[in-house]
């Protein structure tokens, strides 16, 4: 197996929004190294700017641990490459515990060290901190990997540990601003923590259940092209020699369509589950073998002319069931290639002349103009003794 295709492995693990969300991270944990690096370095200027010119005043962003500031910007570094290297081979490690404590004791450490290493009455100036913004990177990892509640739980840490940063620069009067600032960036680190993990938490649910009803379609059309057209066949083959078994069959087709685009079909408003809960209205007092099979991938017919649709195919079910003492009803619903669709209701009845029977049958009223008032149009076809079969077309 290659590298390439072991990443893609690795990525399936984790729902897909999130494996962007950790890329995202990624490139801004190395912007903030970039940064990072930089203040250091210029603050080493600085420093050797004073180092050269006796009379220059210190500068709010020279070094007073010059070496341990480096060190700083080293372990950020390995931090970046780590997690640039999980993420290429194993992207579930970037959301381990042990990576986020790492990265969100990195940030700490980072918002404490920084009024060690610089000299005295850096913190509350305008210069550049040495955690620049590397905490609301961990607060998006600490977010990522437990959640809101822990995420903002840490953010509340950076508040004091700013606060013992000022201490260990010897910072001093402390007056009311100072300590709102400090207050502020609790709650504004506690904030972004629980952002993070709220929309974490909120794009796994939203995936999973897009996951789950892709599932339920996949297995909804192995069954509907395998056993449900099997359960035809067979209703098909005994309806004659065999009724009890014809009837078995047509129950477990019933009980399986329900089971599997119903409710969920319901919920998605797609043409089957309207004309299916349509004929099942309609058929609900009477013991008639209807056998639906509807294909409406890439269905475009609008809402009306979907409802019109159904309300036809209803008519004509209830007249095969109602006038022509029909024993078994066929329903055929397909989209074409544009998106439209063909519709036709079969039945096995004593059928009619349709030249001399017009009125009385629901036809002209309750088909025709049904599908003509969407733009549409049907055809019936019939003869005495021989059944009827109504098409319909969207457009």
């Amino acid at each position: 197996m290659t590298s390439v295709e072991g990443a893609d492995r690795q990525l399936e693990r984790i729902f897909p929004t999130g494996v962007t969300m950790l890329r995202a991270v990624a490139a801004a944990r190395w912007l903030t190294w970039l940064w990072m690096a930089a203040v250091v370095f210029v603050a080493a200027t600085r420093r050797v700017d004073q180092t050269l010119d006796s009379d220059t005043s210190g500068a709010d962003t020279a070094f007073r641990q010059p070496v341990i500031a480096w060190l700083c910007v080293g372990a950020v570094l390995m931090m970046c490459i780590a997690a640039t290297v999980a993420l290429r081979v194993d992207p579930s490690r970037l959301m381990r515990p042990a990576f986020a404590i790492v990265e969100g004791g990195i940030a700490l450490t980072l918002s404490v060290i920084d009024g060690w290493v610089f000299d005295q009455g850096h913190v509350f100036e305008t210069s550049q901190s040495l955690a620049t913004q590397y905490p609301l990177i961990a607060m998006a990892t600490v977010g990522l990997t437990f959640g809101p509640w822990i995420a903002a739980a840490v953010g509340t840490l950076v508040g004091p540990a700013e606060a013992w940063a000022a201490h260990l620069n010897q910072f001093g009067p402390w007056s009311l601003r100072h300590t709102f600032s400090i207050v502020a960036t609790s709650i504004f680190f506690a904030a972004a923590g629980a952002l993070f993990g709220w929309f974490s938490q909120l794009l796994r649910r939203v995936e999973g259940e897009i996951a789950d009803r892709r599932a339920k379609d996949e297995v909804g059309r192995v069954l509907h092209d395998t056993v449900l057209q099997t359960l035809a066949l067979v209703e098909t083959r005994t309806s004659d020699n065999d009724p009890e078994l014809a009837r078995a069959a047509r129950d477990a087709d019933r009980d399986l369509r329900r089971f599997l685009f119903g409710a969920a079909s319901r919920e998605r408003h797609t043409l089957e589950s309207l004309l299916r809960s349509t004929i099942e209205r309609v058929t609900a007092h009477h013991d008639v073998n209807v056998t639906i099979n509807v294909l409406d991938d890439g269905c475009r017919a609008t809402p009306e002319a979907q409802a019109a649709l159904a309300g036809a195919i209803g008519e004509a079910v209830t007249n095969a069931i109602k006038h022509a003492a029909a024993t078994r009803v066929i329903v055929f619903a397909e989209t074409d290639e544009r998106g439209e669709v063909f519709a036709s209701v079969r039945d096995d009845g004593i059928g009619f002349d349709r030249d001399k029977v017009r009125a009385g049958r629901g036809l002209d009223g309750s088909i025709t103009a049904r599908m003509t008032d969407v733009g549409g149009r049907s055809t019936v076809t019939s003869t005495p003794g021989s059944g009827t079969e109504i098409q319909m077309w969207t457009a």
